[in-house]
């Protein structure tokens, strides 16, 4: 419908599709083929929650997975679009077309896992939606989880030039959803400071390097940039179109040409350039009475949080 272009603005084609799976590709290799980062028990019975499922590739992944482990497991999907295949593991509930910037009265409140992944630039307002995961999340032992991209191009040893189509292109694109209202940029300080007002605790926060191009000497980092490149090259255009012509008034041609130049850039081995994946995980702590107050930032400090300059560890093989 007209108000979901309103909201979500990038295309939802096949071709769209394909991208989407190829960033699970990615994420799962710069992740070292973890599917999560929260500490869950995967040998006891979980109810997962996956808002903004795509084609739902990463729930199915984790439905067969612990089905090896434990039949009792339960997951669902929500999303504005029903690009989901019709096949899916006994596991899974059928995914929903849902609006979770909505009201959440019809959704369960004792789920052990909440995740998001690429949802910056679809959400307006992170607060709330944090407070919603917090709501519905069972006291305790429920984890959220959240994976985002920060998709401004960092270089150690100046071999991208200053002035680079890469950057030029980074910068339009969050321009434009700044304009959108629904903000692309990661702001890791501010995320902590959200997740803390909203309840959350042993906030974890993980940053992982991401080669725009296999230009790396380290094997890792260049298995992670092949599949990154791939992800990105292909839909670098339908990424930037809907958005830069839109917010920023640029014609179909422009965008296109600061696409084709930006991918130049991004498949130069010569230029050392990065970005950087953010992984946060936070626990709803117990429920007791003393603390069913109005939650502040009392006692809060961002300085506090942990962050981890690596990849996660594994809670599963």
């Amino acid at each position: 419908g007209d108000f979901r272009r309103e909201k979500y603005i990038f295309p939802i084609d096949e071709e769209e599709k394909n991208r989407l799976d190829i960033f699970h590709k990615f994420f799962l290799v710069a992740r070292d083929n973890n599917l999560f980062s929260a500490p869950l028990d995967v040998k006891q019975a979980l109810r997962v929650l996956d808002l903004g499922t795509g084609t739902g590739i990463w729930a199915i992944e984790l439905s067969e997975y612990v089905l090896s482990l434990d039949e009792r497991f339960r997951r669902r999907g929500l999303d504005f679009n029903m690009i989901q295949p019709e096949m899916i593991p006994p596991t899974m509930n059928p995914p929903q077309s849902f609006d979770i910037e909505g009201s959440w009265d019809t959704i369960d409140r004792d789920w052990d896992f909440i995740r998001a992944q690429m949802l910056f630039g679809s959400i307006q307002c992170w607060r709330e939606m944090y407070q919603k995961m917090f709501m519905h999340l069972k006291p305790g032992i429920g984890y959220m989880e959240q994976v985002e991209i920060d998709w401004v191009p960092r270089c150690d040893d100046g071999t991208l030039p200053t002035d680079s189509a890469l950057g030029e292109w980074a910068s339009k694109l969050l321009k434009s959803l700044d304009r959108h209202g629904r903000s692309m940029r990661v702001d890791p300080e501010e995320t902590r400071r959200q997740l803390a007002l909203a309840g959350f605790t042993d906030i974890d926060e993980t940053v992982i390097k991401v080669c725009y191009c296999p230009w790396s000497e380290d094997r890792h980092e260049r298995q992670v940039g092949r599949w990154f490149n791939i992800g990105l090259s292909q839909g670098l255009t339908a990424l930037s179109c809907f958005p830069m012509r839109r917010m920023l008034g640029m014609s179909q041609k422009d965008v296109k040409d600061l696409c084709l130049k930006a991918k130049r850039d991004m498949c130069d081995l010569r230029y050392h350039a990065y970005c950087r994946v953010y992984i946060w995980t936070a626990r709803k702590p117990d429920l007791e009475p003393s603390t069913k107050e109005p939650v502040s930032a009392r006692g809060y400090d961002a300085e506090k949080v942990p962050v981890l300059s690596r990849e996660p560890s594994s809670t599963w093989i």
